[in-house]
């Protein structure tokens, strides 16, 4: 008890109970949480689902960035701390984006308010773009209220019939300068307001819209048909269009896409790579009088514009790569995604969500049709043909106008080598096909799924190869600048003349192969012939993408050599000839879609061979001639290779008849990075094993490169019997806080495309 010299502390009150609206916020941050405050009244009207905000964060009240996903009126203590501001004048994320953001954050174990920034450009955010425009409004006179020259008196008389105005347009109808304006400010007969606003943009010339004169075949009109009456259903479906190469899926796409904005509508097209944006939006330019595209190399402005423009409904149809499927497109009608078996359409920064999916799952929200088109379908899209019922496949088994299937010849490398002498990357009968296709002046593309001049260093005395200082992967000579680059830190190095070993002083030897050495053997075997390298090391600027492809279809170029973004929907009607210098890249990779890629690229590259009437051969140079994913390539066999090999996943238990979800840990030490793996591996399994049934949990093991960029790396594979219970154990094991560990980085990838 207290003592009689000393008075009790007096009681505390409890906090008072009152009801208001109250904000359910996500800070952007790495924070798995989301917090309630209390919307202000002076706030009540903006603070709105989907606004981005600012919050009192922590003890100290940290100023920091948030969405607002829900408001509600309900009961809320004095102890409940404001929202501070609202931070952009416009609803940035629509009802449908915001829900379509929580699903993303929940799938693929995100915290939900970075997730909503990553929906949103950073230009967008950051009101890229956007001018001070200054307003004129008709303010409070001040003495006798009489102006002191005409001009004036015309400014006043034009603000009469119309205020505000814009500072240009009222000077230019008045004929007078800023000054005249400033001069009634500074005496109270005009009030001047600065807004920040898109600069206007020119009028564009309007052009002459191009129709092609082909007729559409019976399968292509049926496809049209089938998506046309799923529009007017204006109901969820997934087309499949399964159409060989030049089948003329485009042409289904853009019948598609005017029938949705000749009914109000706006259509998103997404497609894997910058390169095939450059081409679809010159060629659909030409059919449709409101195109804009997005993707990443666009700068900060342009992307703001744009988004600007589609949530206004000044456009009707975008293009673009992965970001492209967040637009705001007020009255969406039709999504299409090209080539929806690429694994660059997996995002690679947290939220790791995978472009195809995301875009179904808008189609679902909206309520429309998404049309999902290849002529290598991925296996979990063929899978889900058989067992969903609201995909519908629709094929297109047969090339435009009646063309054949281009030649593919089958080189085994093996063979060549033993009866040729030197090293060489083409094979006589790949060096005689070009001579033909150059003699008879028409265009050659050659594959190369590997950059640089040669694949790896090696001194032959020490035995040693010339590895990254930050990665446990060897690094890859690029004879253009001299100097050796890994492909996974960037971390370039001067190639020393002698070998660093202690006590060796050997030379380093050249082995592999990659775009730049091919492209410098033609070149030397073909000394005429003009040649260009389409790969991200000769890429560096946005507007190198256009040129080259530019060049190559006004035939200013004879042989293109690339690497896998040259097998991706590229139409040029002069190439007829396709040469793959070595199909089997993706097979010395340690996973389990290896057979699958090879397969994809191999037939695609194919496809680009062959679309006009000169025909089309293919050469396919490998060292796995008898392997049966290459046998099926060279004769188009889609349909055989997808049962054998889903046949084989379902025996091993692989997507899609399983579901994986991979958690990476990262840290400088390689024991910290072991141990807390460890640890991270029993959390989850003894969660996992009191909530969730059928759920495997792999021993972690080190990634197979175990060190990138200075962290090493190591691996928690999980195993589910469906998507149902690998969403039930993730969102137990976020609700656990079971995937922390004390480590750099802890990365959850789900659905992983690639197990490096």
């Amino acid at each position: 008890m207290p003592s009689a010299n000393h008075a009790a502390p007096p009681p505390t009150d409890p906090p008072a109970v009152r009801r208001g609206p109250v904000a359910t916020v996500a800070p952007v941050a790495p924070i798995d949480s989301t917090y309630t405050y209390l919307v202000p009244d002076e706030l009540a009207d903006t603070v709105r689902p989907g606004a981005r905000i600012e919050v009192p964060m922590g003890p100290r009240g940290r100023p920091t960035e948030a969405f607002c996903v829900d408001v509600s009126e309900g009961p809320w203590e004095t102890t409940l701390r404001p929202v501070s501001r609202v931070l952009d004048a416009r609803l940035l994320l629509s009802r449908t984006l915001l829900e379509l953001g929580r699903w993303i954050s929940r799938y693929y174990a995100a915290p939900l308010g970075p997730t909503l920034k990553a929906m949103l450009p950073a230009g967008v955010r950051g009101s890229a773009g956007l001018r001070v425009v200054r307003y004129v409004h008709v303010g409070e006179p001040l003495g006798d209220g009489k102006p002191t020259g005409p001009r004036q008196a015309r400014v006043l008389a034009l603000l009469a019939d119309e205020s505000p105005r814009r500072m240009d347009d009222l000077c230019a109808a008045a004929g007078c300068t800023p000054a005249v304006v400033r001069a009634l400010a500074a005496a109270g007969r005009v009030r001047l307001e600065a807004r920040r606003e898109e600069p206007r943009e020119s009028p564009a010339a309007p052009r002459q819209l191009e129709e092609p004169t082909f007729e559409l075949n019976l399968d292509q009109r049926h496809a049209i048909d089938r998506i046309l009456a799923m529009q007017s259903e204006a109901a969820f479906r997934v087309a499949v269009l399964f159409g060989v190469t030049g089948s003329g899926k485009t042409e289904v796409y853009v019948r598609a896409i005017r029938a949705a904005i000749a009914a109000g509508r706006q259509a998103i097209m997404l497609v894997p790579e910058i390169a095939l944006t450059t081409q679809t939006v010159q060629r659909l330019s030409h059919r449709f009088e409101r195109v804009a595209v997005l993707h990443s190399s666009m700068s900060d402005a342009t992307r703001a514009r744009c988004w600007s423009a589609l949530a206004e409904h000044r456009i009707d149809l975008v293009i673009g790569t992965r970001s492209a499927v967040f637009a705001p497109c007020p009255k969406l009608g039709l999504i299409v995604v090209d080539e929806e078996q690429e694994g660059s359409f997996k995002n690679l920064a947290a939220p790791r969500y995978h472009t195809r999916d995301v875009a179904v799952k808008r189609a679902q929200l909206e309520g429309i049709p998404i049309v999902l088109g290849s002529a290598t379908p991925s296996l979990e899209t063929w899978h889900n043909v058989g067992r969903q019922p609201h995909f519908e496949l629709l094929r297109l088994p047969r090339r435009v106008r009646g063309l054949p299937l281009p030649r593919v010849e089958l080189i085994d490398m093996r063979a060549e080598h033993r009866e040729r002498r030197g090293v060489h990357l083409l094979s006589r009968r790949l060096e005689e096909r070009l001579a033909e296709t150059l003699n008879r002046r028409e265009q050659a593309v050659l594959l190369i799924n590997r950059r640089g001049f040669a694949s790896f260093l090696f001194c032959p005395a020490c035995r040693t190869p010339l590895v990254c200082p930050n990665c446990s992967v060897q690094m890859v000579l690029h004879v253009t600048s001299g100097v050796a680059i890994c492909h996974y830190c960037h971390e370039r190095v001067v190639v020393p003349t002698r070998c660093p070993m202690a006590g060796c002083a050997g030379h380093f030897v050249r082995f592999g192969i990659g775009t730049q050495r091919v492209e410098a053997e033609i070149a030397e075997i073909f000394p005429t012939a003009r040649v260009a390298r389409l790969d991200s090391d000769a890429m560096h600027r946005p507007g190198d993408y256009a040129r080259v492809l530019g060049d190559f279809e006004a035939r200013r170029l004879d042989v293109l050599v690339g690497t896998q973004m040259v097998a991706k929907g590229l139409d040029f009607p002069f190439v007829s000839l396709v040469g793959v210098v070595t199909a089997d890249t993706a097979l010395a990779m340690s996973d389990f879609r290896a057979s699958e890629r090879t397969f994809q690229l191999v037939l695609q590259v194919a496809g680009r061979s062959g679309r006009a009437d000169t025909g089309g051969e293919v050469v396919v140079q490998t060292f796995s001639a008898e392997l049966p994913m290459i046998q099926r390539a060279v004769q188009h066999d889609y349909e055989g290779f997808a049962q054998a090999e889903l046949a084989a996943r379902r025996k091993a238990k692989l997507p899609p008849f399983t579901r994986l979800a991979r958690i990476v840990v990262s840290d400088p030490l390689r024991t910290r990075a072991s141990k807390a793996a460890e640890s991270l591996a029993r959390s989850v399994g003894d969660t996992l094993g009191k909530y969730v049934r059928g759920a495997e949990v792999f021993p972690p093991q080190p990634c197979s490169i175990e060190r990138i960029r200075n962290q090493y790396r190591f691996e928690v594979l999980l195993r589910f019997a469906g998507g149902g219970s690998m969403l039930k154990a993730l969102d137990v094991l976020r609700a656990a806080k079971a995937l922390r560990a004390a480590a750099r980085s802890i990365i959850v990838d789900v659905d992983p495309v690639a197990l490096q």
